[in-house]
């Protein structure tokens, strides 16, 4: 394992661990913690832009977020660990942004606008960057996560489809914005040589 590869499990090994002394307190509080969560449009809730990535409803909710969240996490990194922290700011401050404006008036809460920014970075990014890398890592992203995409659709009323359609957005947006940043530099090296 390389220092890339253990830089990138620290990442994800805190994030999910802060996550699950979240979710212990939260228990312990019954549930106490949720209305830390993102409530659209109230002033009085703004903490909520920043808390409710790390906030869930359940252990199941946690899990299965925490899953996603380290393998697509992992596949990001494969262009740095500093790759993986600029992809989930900006899913982070974009869904948080975009549901504080046009979500439904409810608690929001949980890691999928992230985790949806991920995914939605590795899909763009290969389609604009077209490296075999990039594609490959597409390719099985489509092939395990490929149903994620029925999650931007209001289709059940207990998940937030306002996050994973705001999160998505915000990982197409850095996916193109960095593919187009790492052909550019390519470019220059290139012509540089």
């Amino acid at each position: 394992m390389d220092q890339k590869d253990k830089d990138a499990l620290k990442v994800i090994g805190f994030i999910g661990l802060f996550c699950i002394c979240v979710h212990i307190i939260n228990t312990f509080l019954n549930g106490g913690l949720n209305s830390y969560g993102l409530l659209p449009r109230h002033i009085t809730h703004l903490t909520g832009l920043v808390a409710y990535p790390f906030i869930h409803g359940s252990w199941s909710h946690l899990i299965g977020n925490l899953l996603s969240f380290s393998v697509l996490g992992l596949l990001v990194s494969r262009s740095g660990v500093s790759r993986l922290i600029v992809v989930f700011i900006v899913s982070w401050a974009i869904s948080s942004i975009g549901v504080w404006f046009f979500g439904r008036a409810s608690y929001h809460i949980g890691l999928s606008g992230i985790i949806y920014g991920l995914w939605a970075y590795l899909l763009v990014y290969a389609f604009m960057y077209r490296s075999l890398k990039s594609i490959a890592i597409a390719v099985i992203v489509m092939f395990f996560y490929g149903s994620m995409v029925w999650g931007v659709f209001p289709i059940h009323r207990w998940m937030s489809f306002e996050s994973h359609l705001f999160g998505g957005f915000a990982g197409a947006i850095a996916g193109y914005w960095l593919a187009k940043r790492d052909k550019a530099r390519e470019k220059d090296i290139a012509t540089s040589s």
